[in-house]
């Protein structure tokens, strides 16, 4: 008896499954900013907390009330027992900082963080015209936004502090100051705008789970109406000098203060503008005057924003 073996062909040959790789081990989860952590005091050997300004500047907070009126730092109580704190900068925290603070299973696990991008900040020249019949000046700020919550769930808001002096000359040469913030203090108060909610932090969008990300727009125009005569005198011209700081803000849980605050999740952007406006030969209201400084992001302003009025108190005139 004969056997004939043939030649194998390749569409007889199977390639073997390749093993599954072993799934990485997952990375130890960061420290957020904006959630509330026990502290051990047993680690904690000399560090001096319950002191406002060493607090802010290792990264806590003992809380972070917000109002329309003031934003208040309240140092870490350290007579509490057990100690909690607010992590609102997680790049100030030292490493012997670190290892006070304890993690559970109810802060984010994830090894990342939140990132907001800002992919274009521009403003166009400011305008004079018609609105409600009032010849009224106006300037927009434009902020597109990447916001990517790859930490944990969090709401996007932003809050914007304002140094400002708005002023209303009259044809017989005298003034009348309509918004100034330098009586307070000298210190940047919050901008409400009138026709808004007054709020603290207005929202960007709704709450957005882990994992997802989103592009926003926030453009909001700030004006100041030109009327004709003020209290009988006749206005001339009127001049507009301010600086906007704008904060953009996280938030893991609005309605639990008890357990999150609003931190800031991006460098402040500093704009502002110096206007004056007047009639022109044929009654028409014109620029005569204005410097811009275009919106871009600071490292000098302060990190975490603070104030203690706010711009519908500092005016004797409705801004707009």
């Amino acid at each position: 008896m004969t056997f004939v073996i043939s030649n194998p062909t390749m569409e007889h040959i199977f390639p073997l499954p390749r093993p599954m790789p072993a799934p990485p081990k997952p990375k130890h989860p960061v420290l957020q900013a904006g959630h509330r952590y026990s502290i051990d005091t047993q680690k904690l050997a000399d560090n001096p907390l319950g002191d406002v300004e060493h607090d802010l500047q290792n990264g806590l907070l003992g809380d972070y009330p917000l109002s329309i009126e003031r934003a208040a730092v309240v140092p870490v109580d350290t007579k509490r027992t057990p100690i909690h704190a607010f992590v609102w900068n997680s790049d100030l925290l030292s490493p012997p900082l670190k290892s006070c603070l304890a993690l559970t299973t109810a802060h984010p696990q994830q090894p990342k963080q939140n990132r907001l991008t800002l992919l274009d900040a521009r403003m166009a020249a400011p305008t004079v015209s018609l609105a409600d019949d009032m010849p009224t000046l106006s300037i927009s700020p434009h902020f597109e936004l990447a916001w990517d919550t790859a930490g944990f769930c969090s709401q996007l808001g932003v809050l914007q502090l304002l140094e400002s002096t708005r002023t209303a000359h009259f044809a017989d040469g005298k003034t009348m100051t309509l918004l100034d913030t330098e009586s307070e203090e000298g210190d940047p108060v919050l901008y409400l705008s009138v026709k808004d909610r007054p709020v603290p932090v207005i929202p960007l969008g709704g709450f957005q789970q882990q994992g997802r990300q989103q592009k926003l727009l926030f453009r909001q125009a700030v004006t100041q109406a030109i009327p004709s005569e003020i209290a009988g005198n006749t206005v001339a011209s009127m001049s507009v000098l301010e600086k906007y700081t704008v904060y953009f803000m996280q938030n893991a849980g609005p309605d639990r203060p008890d357990l999150y605050i609003w931190v800031p999740v991006h460098l402040p952007i500093v704009w502002g503008w110096s206007i004056r406006v007047q009639q022109r030969y044929d009654g028409v209201w014109d620029i005569f005057r204005k410097k811009l400084i275009m919106p871009s992001a600071s490292t000098e302003a302060p990190k975490l924003p603070l104030w203690q009025s706010n711009s519908l108190l500092c005016q004797t005139m409705q801004m707009a």
